[in-house]
């Protein structure tokens, strides 16, 4: 969706073929919450909810214009709907000369959104040939903190496939080969920062190259994200009970900073396992600090 609604700011045309849903209400209520235009909806946003297979034909008019995005969500509804096999290497291809290759070949991009079974493992994806003829990136997220109205959900990223092999390099190898960590994705609509609904992408650090008070790559010195974590393990319990108490303790301890800065600290926190999400006061998100044996490695 965040792709969606960038290419839509900058003017240009997407498709959006959901398999799993034929009414756009959902898909049009989210795009507008990341402040889609109802102009650019009307004027440059097509969405396709297919009911029947694919015939000879039917994609000609998604192409003119081509767009600079075609979006397939829902991939093993579509095989499905195509009498595809998602297991069988033959079925995978099938789709993707059916639907993927004619906007591919007109010069969209494309994204297509599957399900990874089996707890997501690298070789568990149904059908391995689906990933073996992706020409380009294979991105995996794993759910840390589920999504959903008045939530703050988390998933962190990986790269599972890269060709041509130019994001690896931004990302940190995990112990998995071929399983890259690129960071994590907050989506929040909870509320307990503010009325207005988020999305952050937070990039992983580089351990090797940090130096004290660096930046990150978010905007957040390391310096702030120790003294939030520091005032934090001092309270009682080591738990803060709300994102509004831990403003009110950083104040009291003399400390300058921005609403944004802290809440960025504290996802970068809940990343390196130095802070534990708890409920809070009135329903609100507390944050317990990890005791020192807490692993810095990203969630798995």
């Amino acid at each position: 969706m965040a792709c969606v609604a960038a290419e839509l700011a900058l003017g240009r045309q997407v498709v959006y073929v959901h398999f799993e849903e034929s009414d756009p209400g959902s898909t049009l209520d989210r795009l507008q919450l990341l402040g889609v235009t109802e102009r650019d909806l009307v004027q440059r946003f097509r969405f396709v909810g297919p009911a029947r297979p694919v015939r000879a034909g039917w994609i000609e008019p998604l192409l003119s214009p081509v767009p600079s995005l075609v979006v397939f969500d829902g991939v093993n509804e579509g095989m499905a709907l195509h009498g595809a096999d998602i297991m069988a290497a033959d079925g995978a291809s099938a789709f993707r000369r059916a639907l993927v290759l004619p906007f591919a070949n007109a010069g969209a991009a494309t994204l297509a959104c599957d399900h990874t079974p089996h707890g997501g493992r690298v070789a568990e994806y149904g059908s391995v040939h689906k990933g073996n003829a992706l020409d380009g990136t294979r991105i995996n997220l794993e759910n840390v903190a589920p999504f959903g109205r008045r939530l703050r959900g988390r998933s962190s990223v990986f790269v599972t496939k890269d060709r041509p092999g130019y994001l690896r390099s931004h990302g940190r190898p995990t112990r998995v080969p071929g399983k890259t960590f690129m960071g994590t994705l907050i989506v929040d609509d909870s509320e307990t920062i503010g009325p207005d609904f988020t999305l952050r992408f937070t990039a992983p650090k580089d351990d090797k190259d940090a130096k004290p008070d660096a930046d990150d790559g978010t905007g957040v010195p390391d310096r702030l994200a120790d003294t939030v974590h520091g005032i934090i393990a001092e309270l009682p319990g080591r738990t803060v009970g709300s994102t509004r108490e831990l403003y009110a303790q950083l104040r009291a301890a003399g400390q300058s900073f921005t609403n944004a800065n802290v809440r960025d600290a504290v996802d970068d926190l809940i990343v390196a396992g130095r802070l534990i999400e708890v409920p809070g006061k009135n329903r609100a998100k507390g944050y317990q600090a990890a005791d020192s044996s807490a692993s810095d490695e990203p969630p798995r």
